[in-house]
């Protein structure tokens, strides 16, 4: 929270390793104005996702 902004912003990810070495990600992020004057107050809200993968040689 940023008082002096009038902001809040949050973020949350999940993490699962579905074999040993290999997981994936997926990252929720919101942003909001609390401003009084603004209807709306989404400022911005994004989803990221990664995979990775273990090879072994």
């Amino acid at each position: 929270m940023n008082a002096a902004a009038d902001t809040v912003s949050s973020s949350v990810r999940l993490r699962w390793e579905y074999v040993p070495g290999s997981e994936l990600f997926l990252v929720y992020s919101d942003g909001r104005d609390t401003s009084p004057t603004t209807p709306l107050g989404l400022l911005n809200r994004s989803i990221a996702v990664k995979i990775t993968r273990l090879l072994r040689f």
